[in-house]
């Protein structure tokens, strides 16, 4: 298996080295009009990463544009997505000083030649950052680095960048060096954009909830430097901005604040040319299989001034059971699961003769009653009506609303093993060894996905 995926590795190493190599006989026009191209072949097929895109960008600007302006923007952001990826591989092999005719700057005056924390991220022709050190001699620039999985390409770009002036730092294991090389005065780039998985901390982004590496706050904290925004946005064909934006120097020692105020100045960036910003990435992803924090006591920071009620919510659709017995037994898994995280909405699909119950729950939003001879279609059209869920939780196996969640293209789909259906699930929980009463299983669902159950509290009715 080893020498399978070395051997696969090896592959895909050649075939980036030979697109390179390609692209040293094509002009830099023609690679970004080529790029321009593939972009379009893939908003057309990748229909999963369209979908995606289009999500992200109505979870920004769905209250600032209309549908026809927001497919408009995701086509031109798979456009601009290809022509930048050619066009980035295109300018590591040619000479600096023909690059950089094709790039304009707006950098300020007062940027200081001490060293400061970049904040790098995802927008327009992001690889012309590796070449930041041609552009500006006068100071030395770093990266924080994460090694490729691939080790063959890993080494190369890491020889690549390393060619063109910049210090790289693994994230694992460098980062006192990289500490010590900012107080020597280096600027050190730090991608402020990707999801930081369990050990971020969840703070709003664009309103919503998202895991944000605390890496640039923590590095410009304990330093005592600035941290200064930088995008390279693209402003015709094969034509670029460098945008260095004013100096924001901490008043604080507060880590969490700080990551909160990055990602505001994050929006500020994407906000000036939106297109720019690789929204086919799944920036918001819940964590799997906890999704929710309390179980793992994740870090939340709100910020003072936002008023939790405006975030979007993480709207999570209960499946209510479908026999005969009464809602009530699995109230305490669903308050453990309301409390989950503090953004947390809750609908419930539930039998016609349950809703009225399903109602009586203060943790419950909405209710969605259906009748028993309901088609999967039918139930799938009345949730898709309902609201746009992130997770669906299924308290008790049935194969109708198993399909209609399915149908609704709910994300997260939580169910036990055991049917056929499960196979419709993308988080199967194993069912318990020894039979457990109702609302003891309910809240070891609860619990799998991440809900603290430990003496919840009882929900009046």
């Amino acid at each position: 298996m080893r020498y399978a995926l070395l051997a696969f590795h090896f592959g895909t190493y050649l075939a980036f080295r030979l697109c390179e190599a390609l692209l040293r006989f094509l002009p830099l026009d023609v690679a970004f009009t080529v790029g321009k191209a593939a972009g379009i072949g893939v908003y057309q097929l990748a229909r999963n990463r369209r979908n995606l895109a289009q999500k992200n960008l109505r979870l920004a600007f769905g209250k600032e544009m209309t549908k026809t302006q927001l497919r408009a923007l995701n086509r031109e952001h798979f456009q601009l997505l290809g022509a930048n990826l050619l066009a980035g591989l295109k300018a590591s092999t040619m000479p600096h000083e023909k690059l950089w005719e094709r790039v304009s700057a707006n950098v300020p005056e007062n940027r200081g030649r001490t060293g400061w924390v970049a904040l790098i991220s995802h927008i327009g022709n992001w690889e012309l950052f590796s070449h930041l050190g041609e552009k500006y001699p006068e100071y030395r620039f770093g990266a924080i680095y994460q090694p490729l999985k691939n080790p063959f390409v890993d080494r190369h770009m890491r020889r690549t960048r390393e060619r063109s002036g910049i210090r790289l730092f693994d994230r694992r294991t460098e980062l006192l060096g990289c500490v010590r090389f900012l107080r020597e005065g280096g600027v050190v780039g730090v991608l402020v954009d990707q999801g930081a998985g369990y050990a971020g901390l969840w703070t709003p982004l664009f309103g919503r909830l998202t895991s944000s590496s605390t890496l640039a706050a923590t590095l410009a904290i304990r330093t005592g430097l600035p941290v200064v925004p930088l995008s390279i946005n693209t402003v015709g064909r094969a034509r670029w901005e460098l945008n260095i934006l004013e100096p924001f120097q901490p008043r604080h020692d507060d880590t969490e604040l700080l990551t909160a105020e990055i990602n505001r100045l994050l929006e500020t960036q994407i906000r000036r040319s939106p297109a720019d910003w690789l929204w086919a990435h799944n920036r918001w992803k819940p964590l799997r299989p906890h999704f929710l924090f309390a179980r793992d006591q994740r870090r939340v920071f709100l910020p003072r001034d936002l008023d939790p009620s405006t975030l979007d919510p993480f709207r999570i659709l209960i499946v209510s059971p479908p026999g005969t017995e009464d809602p009530r037994v699995a109230f305490p898994a669903v308050r453990a699961i309301r409390k989950g995280r503090p953004d947390t909405w809750l609908g419930v699909l539930a039998p016609a003769d349950a809703a009225g119950i399903w109602r009586e729950n203060p943790d419950v939003a909405k209710v969605i009653p259906f009748a028993q001879d309901d088609s999967p279609f039918a139930l799938a059209a009345k949730v898709r009506s309902s609201a746009d869920f992130d997770a669906a939780i299924f308290l008790t196996p049935w194969w109708k609303t198993t399909v209609a969640a399915w149908l609704a293209r709910i994300p997260l789909r939580v169910g036990r093993r055991g049917t056929l259906f499960s196979l419709l699930y993308t988080q199967r929980r194993w069912a318990s060894e020894y039979a457990l009463p109702p609302d003891r299983d309910h809240l070891r669902m609860a619990r799998s996905i991440g809900a603290d159950t430990r003496d919840p509290e009882p929900t009046s009715a």
